[in-house]
C-alpha cells in the first residue's frame, strides 16, 4: 500500500509564484525524484489563501519519513527550505486505500 503526503505551506513574502515554482521544480528533479520510494508529486496553489499544497506519493511511510528528515540537510533542498514560512508548514500522511484512472467507457 502506498502513502500519500499532503503538505500545506506559505512562502516568504518576497517570492512570487513563478520563482517558487522554479524552486520546487529543482527540488523535485534534484531531491525528491532520487529518493528511495518516491513515486510522484504535484504542486497546487490556493490563490485566496496564498497557500501552496504539495501532494506526494511514496511507496512506504518509512521512505517518506527518511526523505523528510533528509530534506533539511541536503544541498539540493536548501533553497526550497529557505523559501518557506516555517510556521505555516503542516503535513498530513495517509495510506492510499484505492485510486481510479480514467476509462474510455461512456
Amino acid at each position: 500500500m502506498s502513502i500519500t503526503e499532503i503538505v500545506k505551506m506559505k512562502v516568504l513574502k518576497e517570492l512570487d509564484k513563478d520563482e517558487f515554482v522554479k524552486i520546487v521544480d529543482k527540488l523535485e528533479k534534484n531531491f525528491h525524484s532520487v529518493q528511495n520510494g518516491f513515486i510522484d508529486s504535484e504542486l497546487l496553489y490556493h490563490e485566496e489563501e496564498n497557500e501552496w499544497y504539495m501532494i506526494q506519493h511514496w511507496e512506504t511511510k518509512n521512505e517518506l519519513i527518511a526523505a523528510s528528515k533528509k530534506i533539511f540537510s541536503d544541498k539540493n533542498a536548501q533553497k526550497f527550505v529557505e523559501s518557506l514560512d516555517k510556521k505555516s508548514v503542516s503535513m498530513l500522511i495517509f495510506p492510499r486505500i484505492k485510486s481510479w484512472e480514467k476509462t474510455n467507457k461512456v
